[in-house]
């Protein structure tokens, strides 16, 4: 459905956020199902926990989905062969580097045909494609493997002794929470804010959609995309740092109001302060770094924040330390009670991680990295993605996505003393080639959402691999399936062509021995400094019980996502502040329903628009749902 409505009906982008409306929007028509079907034959309706469990397996299956990854990775697979040329100068500098064992082999016009259609008479060559499949799965497995472990190892500190919030699993744990009651309607049926939350959010594209049928209907763009049918939603106020985002996104509203208060309040803060400090690095002309390879601001600022991250996590892993050495404790000597309670034992788990680690080293080696080099990558992407592992489930923020850090070794080490295959390897392998890096946010969820010991432990680790085969192998078989029948080209998408050009252009201009780059003090300093800022707002939090700013904001500072969404997660902030200072805790337990209609409103909303588009205006569809 995802890669379907991206490149046919062009209706939407329905994998963008770390929940997806390929995972969401199947929950909540099974939702609305189950519950007709427990007021009038309460035989067939689903119970709780069945209903939890097939969230989890779209979730993780959908992690690979349209956008997210498949669409740019069938595009990075044939984009060499394809779009190589004298001007781009690829075979020249990068064609004798590039691993062409995961790449689908050129034979009888294999990536001719993936842009232009196959030729009358011609089959799919599915072939071809075997091994580049198996080499993005299993990156893909390692990754999952790795994020099983290391959510079963910190599960337990999160969700007992941090007491983070998890809002994307505690919405849909809250409207199923009596489905296995007796039968009769359930309780956000009957509630009034739900449906007046639902009601606000889906009239605006039910009134839209009109539009598609009658020339010169008036639009409502309240909930637009940033790119969407009114156009860009951004003001320009200063060249010297990016539009003001006012796109407003009711998923985002309803997830994130759930989130403490002193988050969000951070988020939109330190988003306004990172602004000022790019405005005022711009007009003073304020750079870091030696001559020829001097920051942006735009670089000092993602410096900086990288450096908050990983003292973030660091300082995370410190504070679970007796969290740590239990887990140590029982994975050399199992507790019988404690494995029926996790997905898997701790000893497992820590193998798990191992084994995951150690694959995924050997798969960059084989890309062209070095081993040391590897190790350091393969560290610092852990550090982003363990950062969004925790602070999603303590924001709901879906848009909080991992930093890569591949700049940090560069950083430290320089690119002057690395291989051209090392050099290759750092912009070839990214969010387009390397499959499941969306599925580790996506695990802690499904374990707070799914009881191990009433599905069976063995039986729902079982259900996460089945999903996680499913939905790769059927977002592969697809997505190729289209642009063989119908030509990549003929969609015009960025995902096959933009996207992919760009990669492979980064990795010549690396490659330039003239734009080769030292170690550069400063821009460690920079990235200390972030660090620094981060323990000394972690301090004060720890210290200060009034203190207002948590230090992920530092972590998200100068995020493009965080800028497209502060807008709505001040508004967030706004509503929950009011309602806890004029009603306390009895009016934020009572409005909680209203923004959960909104995010049933919005993903009701986007379904209804894409199956309009879908029958009446297929290849010419209406975008409702992207960042």
């Amino acid at each position: 459905m995802a890669t379907y409505v991206e490149f046919r009906t062009r209706s939407a982008h329905m994998a963008m956020s770390n929940l997806p409306m390929t995972a969401l929007l199947p929950f909540v028509m099974w939702l609305l199902v189950n519950t007709l079907l427990k007021r009038f034959a309460p035989r067939w309706a689903l119970h709780r926990t069945e209903l939890l469990v097939i969230l989890g397996m779209v979730w993780v299956g959908g992690s690979f989905a349209g956008y997210t990854w498949i669409t740019q990775w069938v595009g990075g697979m044939a984009a060499p062969r394809y779009f190589v040329s004298p001007e781009n100068r690829w075979r020249e500098l990068i064609f004798d580097l590039l691993p062409w064992w995961m790449y689908p082999f050129d034979d009888r016009g294999v990536t001719e045909w993936f842009y232009v259609g196959l030729p009358e008479g011609a089959g799919v060559p599915w072939g071809a494609w075997l091994v580049p499949t198996f080499w993005a799965l299993t990156a893909a497995l390692s990754l999952l493997l790795m994020a099983v472990g290391i959510s079963v190892i910190f599960q337990r500190q999160w969700a007992e002794h941090e007491r983070l919030t998890f809002p994307m699993a505690a919405v849909p744990l809250d409207l199923t929470s009596d489905f296995d009651g007796r039968g009769g309607w359930s309780w956000f049926v009957k509630d009034r804010l739900f449906w007046f939350g639902t009601a606000l959010v889906m009239f605006p594209h039910l009134w839209n959609i009109v539009g598609y049928f009658i020339l010169g209907f008036p639009h409502i763009g309240l909930f637009d995309p940033y790119y969407g049918i009114s156009g860009p939603r951004g003001a320009s106020v200063s060249r010297l740092f990016p539009d003001l985002s006012y796109r407003i996104l009711p998923t985002v509203i309803g997830f994130t109001f759930l989130c403490d208060l002193h988050i969000l309040f951070s988020l939109w803060f330190c988003y306004l302060i990172g602004l000022i400090l790019l405005y005022a690095m711009g007009r003073t002309g304020f750079t870091v770094g030696l001559t020829g390879q001097a920051a942006t601001p735009a670089q000092i600022g993602n410096l900086s924040a990288h450096g908050a991250m990983t003292f973030l996590v660091f300082w995370s892993i410190w504070i679970a330390r007796r969290h740590l050495q239990e887990v140590l404790r029982k994975a050399w000597r199992p507790d019988p009670e404690e494995t029926e309670t996790t997905l898997v034992t701790y000893r497992t788990a820590l193998l798990l991680v191992l084994f995951g680690a150690a694959t995924l080293v050997g798969w960059l080696c084989r890309v062209g990295f070095s081993p040391g080099l590897a190790v350091a990558w393969l560290v610092f992407f852990w550090i982003g993605l363990f950062a969004t592992m925790k602070y999603l489930a303590a924001s709901g923020f879906g848009y909080l996505f991992p930093g890569w850090g591949t700049e940090i070794p560069e950083v430290f080490a320089g690119t002057a003393a690395m291989s051209e295959t090392t050099v290759v390897g750092f912009r070839l392998v990214n969010w387009r080639i390397l499959g499941g890096w969306r599925i580790p946010p996506t695990i802690p969820h499904v374990l707070k959402m799914t009881d191990p010991a009433q599905v069976g432990r063995r039986r729902l680790f079982a259900i996460i691999l089945i999903a996680f085969f499913a939905g790769l192998l059927s977002a592969v078989i697809y997505t190729l399936y289209l642009c063989y029948s119908e030509g990549g080209a003929s969609f015009q998408t960025w995902a096959l062509e933009g996207g992919a050009v760009s990669t492979y252009d980064a990795a010549a201009t690396a490659i330039n021995e003239s734009l080769r780059t030292l170690p550069d003090p400063g821009k460690m300093a920079v990235w200390v400094l972030g660090g620094g800022l981060a323990a000394l707002l972690s301090f004060l939090q720890i210290r200060y019980a009034w203190w207002p700013l948590h230090p992920i904001g530092l972590m998200l500072q100068f995020n493009g996502y965080l800028q497209l969404y502060a807008l709505t997660i001040f508004i967030t902030w706004l509503l929950k502040l009011l309602i806890l200072r004029f009603g306390g805790i009895v009016l934020y337990r009572r409005s909680r329903p209203f923004f959960y209609g909104m995010i049933i409103g919005y993903a009701l909303s986007v379904g209804i628009s894409c199956l309009v588009d879908g029958i009446w205006f297929p290849g010419a569809g209406h975008y409702v749902d992207g960042y």
